[in-house]
């Protein structure tokens, strides 16, 4: 990826997750952003006045001020799908982990116990599932929840029908009030950010657990870490959270109920590929005058004619 990218440009690579100043400053004189970690705010987009497409590394955009990105002209894509079997796999992985405390089995074990009583578990088969987002990680993941029996439910806003037709459409209150396991796959739009706030997590079943592997503002940590307390949640398996890294003193990394990992749900060998390549084809498209696939701000092509 980064060798096909070397025939046509010169490349500047960061590491980790960098701030405004440092992104801004290596990309002072960039035609073109490939943003994996870190947040392209209207600061950088303002001190890149070359800049004709940030590509993300990745099926979100929110990583990108994209009101700021379509005012100047630039382009904004994604990889599309191209990781969202990864993204659905992770998802029954964390499931199946914190239903069956496969961590706290393999502590025990590595103690040198054998105490099998502590850790029986819960079912996926004849439990309800509700998927929030019918894109195609969550269509994904309900191919996976009926081959284990289960039942799912879809909600969406804005949207009737779920592309699965043995998965029912409803609406979000009754998703949350029927389903014993609620699955984040929504695309954090302004919509959509805390649509997971203290009254729908109030509506949840008593005993119902939550999984997020899409966006973290997609829920209210607070409220979420508040019902884990009470017992009114059972559980939550998160990937994503509204601060990412995740702050070392956060209470979400002490409770026995939550099973965390680092926004690592898309990160498969032959995924990373995939997307990298992807990100990488949507930059070349721009070069060679080509329209990319997965444009979030097709208006911007207005907007360029606009401006000359």
């Amino acid at each position: 990826m980064v060798a096909r990218l070397r025939t046509r440009a010169e490349l500047r690579i960061l590491d980790g997750y960098p701030d405004e100043a440092t992104l801004s400053e290596a990309c002072r004189d960039a035609d073109a952003i490939l943003a994996r970690l870190g947040v392209v705010t209207a600061g950088v987009i303002q001190a890149a006045p070359h800049l004709r497409i940030i590509a993300r590394h990745g099926a979100g955009s929110d990583g990108v001020d994209l009101p700021a990105a379509t005012a100047r002209g630039v382009i904004v894509t994604t990889t599309g799908p191209a990781n969202a079997g990864a993204v659905a796999e992770y998802t029954i992985a964390l499931l199946l982990g914190l239903l069956r405390k496969v961590v706290a089995a393999d502590a025990s074990m590595r103690e040198g116990l054998w105490s099998r009583e502590p850790l029986v578990g819960g079912a996926l088969e004849g439990s309800t599932l509700g998927i929030v987002g019918c894109g195609a990680v969550g269509m994904r993941v309900a191919r996976v929840a009926q081959a284990f029996g289960m039942e799912v439910l879809a909600s969406e806003p804005g949207r009737r029908d779920a592309p699965l037709p043995s998965v029912p459409t409803v609406k979000l209150d009754e998703l949350l009030r029927r389903a014993d396991i609620v699955s984040l796959h929504l695309r954090l739009v302004p919509e959509n950010a805390g649509i997971i706030g203290a009254d729908a997590i109030a509506a949840m079943k008593p005993g119902a657990v939550l999984v997020n592997t899409a966006r973290g503002e997609l829920v209210d940590e607070a409220a979420l870490i508040a019902a884990l307390n009470t017992g009114h949640l059972a559980g939550a398996a998160l990937d994503t959270y509204a601060v990412e890294p995740l702050p070392p003193d956060s209470p979400l990394r002490s409770m026995p109920n939550v099973l965390l990992s680092p926004h690592v749900a898309g990160q498969t060998g032959s995924a990373m590929v995939r997307v990298g390549h992807a990100a990488v084809q949507a930059i070349l498209d721009e070069f060679d005058g080509r329209c990319p696939a997965f444009v979030v701000n097709p208006e911007v092509y207005g907007v360029r004619r606009r401006l000359g």
